[in-house]
């Protein structure tokens, strides 16, 4: 836990770095791809994420190390055989888990806000689920059965995650004879995009051979532009709304049926199942020219009060990271629930920009 604290750390700087680099290289070549509110509701979005990781990846570590002790069929000594097993073994689960959290949809629930912005860069790979952590450790348990030290598990684990950060890009073009096997800014495009050739394809995490093999790749199409974002839009900057949002979209199906295996279905079956007796809903596949997005004319009040309230909670997460350890387990528990609960309540008044909405 504290080689991921250590490299937290490291990053957190490092990323806040590119994203005012891109931003300075989307001005300069004259293709901004940035909006303050959305970069705002992105950046805070991650810091839940991160103070969540700092709690709930403690689940992951414990299990992880427990199982690895406990049921290892081998003792594997650190090699670099075994980092470029272990890197090959972590990008295949990361791809299933991934796959499976497009699939399912209490697993949507946890993903939903990774792709709710209508905008697409470095930013939104900070856009990351505060849920997303009771399910993921089951897709390393073959590690463990390995016998994977979890030290290297963690660092593979963070080189994987680490780079899918650059491929949220608008300003890469296609990278030629890399497309073939690894994701790409051009291929990951195509993964968040939400016309009807994008949907539920390109899950992979640093290779695409995995979504080459087992049918789910697509290549981006120039004469399709792509439009970034989800059928249904989030409408709100709010980060902690859009952890939650969805949890009432599935109670909401599940009430909707008297039905017990439909309401097992609503919860983990796919998330365009609908109840029998109803029929789903149709959305068109959306053409960039007409789309309406999240009005980017926010009352300056709100953009002063996105700018201070991320600025101020990014600090805050630099100081608990670097101090977590002296802490309780209590009080790290009671620092992360106040900062959540705090920036929800201000996130409710970005909000407000919701009521306004242009065209592109």
């Amino acid at each position: 836990m504290d080689t991921y604290v250590a490299i937290l750390l490291w990053v957190i700087p490092g990323f806040l770095m590119l994203v005012l680099i891109e931003i300075l290289y989307g001005h300069y070549k004259k293709k901004q791809t940035y909006t303050l509110m959305d970069t705002i509701s992105s950046l805070s979005s991650g810091i839940t994420n991160i103070l969540k990781d700092s709690m709930g990846i403690i689940f992951i570590i414990i299990s992880y190390s427990f199982l690895e002790k406990k049921i290892a069929i081998f003792q594997l000594e650190s090699s670099l055989t075994l980092y470029v097993l272990a890197f090959i073994c972590i990008d295949f689960a990361s791809y299933w888990s991934h796959r499976l959290n497009h699939k399912i949809n209490i697993f949507w629930n946890q993903h939903i806000i990774h792709h709710s912005s209508e905008e697409f860069n470095i930013s939104t790979a900070m856009r990351q689920a505060s849920t997303g952590f009771y399910f993921k450790w089951v897709f390393y348990i073959p590690l463990a059965i390995l016998g994977i030290p979890l030290q290297i598990f963690i660092i593979i684990g963070l080189i994987d995650l680490l780079y899918q950060v650059w491929v949220h890009t608008q300003l890469v073009g296609r990278l030629g004879w890399l497309e073939l096997f690894l994701v790409t800014p051009s291929n990951h495009r195509v993964h968040h995009g939400q016309n009807d050739y994008c949907i539920d394809r390109n899950y992979g995490g640093i290779f695409s051979i995995w979504d080459r093999f087992f049918g789910t790749y697509a290549d981006e199409r120039k004469e399709e532009p792509i439009v970034f974002g989800i059928r249904k839009p989030l409408g709100s900057w709010n980060p902690v709304w859009g952890n939650l949002h969805y949890y009432f979209t599935i109670l909401t199906k599940v009430k909707s049926t008297p039905h017990w295996n439909e309401k097992l279905m609503a919860v983990f079956g796919d998330p365009a199942w609908v109840p029998s007796g109803k029929e789903a809903e149709q959305i068109p596949s959306p053409i960039l020219e007409t789309y309406e997005k999240l009005s980017l004319n926010s009352p300056c009040k709100i953009k002063f009060l996105g700018i201070f309230t991320t600025f101020s909670f990014a600090l805050f997460l630099l100081f608990y990271l670097g101090t977590r350890n002296q802490m309780s387990f209590f009080l790290q528990v009671t620092w992360v629930a106040m900062a959540v609960l705090i920036l929800g309540g201000i996130g409710s008044i970005w909000g407000s920009a919701r009521y306004n909405r242009s065209k592109r």
